[in-house]
């Protein structure tokens, strides 16, 4: 099995926002000393009002916390109860409303010219199939998680495991997809992210 990173959410640093609308802790990005071409963050959804504009990036966009979370874009206005997600243009004016009080989102965000990216949630005891040279993170929600073959090493809620990608050139041409089985404790589920450069 690669190497893997755990973050503890207790243990990511908070930064507040410039609207002052809520914090946010980083959890990864593409290693760059531009502008990164992908970040992965958790936010914490304290009071309603505008999202600052990502220009040029892509922004998926998950309701993690215990509330629902409405979004008013352009053309729709999405209500998004726990678990549920939606994508748009960095670029795009976006209202956030609470309707029933503080929540929490993951956020990610990448440059769609440099990356494809993948969201989504695992069914109840459905393996991982992480890709070579692929950027993976697995978040556990509402309860505790660990790995079959690493039970002493377990996620809690909004914790987060992280497996580094290769260099697209170091990447075997022809490896086959890593397998990674989970556990988890009723009522937790397992949010997967999969990010892999193009070209």
């Amino acid at each position: 099995m690669g190497s893997w990173m755990t973050y503890r959410f207790a243990e990511l640093v908070p930064v507040a926002w410039r609207n002052g609308g809520g914090v946010t802790r980083e959890v990864a990005r593409q290693a760059s000393v531009d502008s990164p071409g992908w970040r992965v963050s958790m936010a914490e959804l304290e009071r309603p009002g505008p999202f600052s504009v990502m220009a040029g990036l892509k922004r998926h966009f998950t309701v993690v916390g215990t509330h629902p979370v409405t979004l008013i874009l352009p053309d729709q206005r999405t209500k998004l109860v726990p678990r549920q997600s939606v994508v748009f243009d960095g670029d795009t004016a976006v209202e956030c409303l609470l309707p029933e009080g503080a929540s929490r989102a993951l956020n990610l965000m990448y440059n769609p010219l440099q990356w494809q990216a993948r969201v989504a949630w695992l069914t109840q005891g459905e393996p991982l199939q992480r890709h070579p040279g692929a950027e993976t993170l697995v978040v556990a929600v509402g309860g505790t998680a660990w790995m079959s073959s690493r039970p002493a090493q377990s996620l809690n809620d909004c914790d987060l495991w992280y497996w580094p990608g290769q260099e697209p050139l170091l990447a075997p041409v022809n490896a086959a997809c890593e397998t990674i089985k989970f556990e988890t404790m009723p009522g937790t589920h397992l949010l997967s992210i999969d990010l892999r450069a193009m070209g």
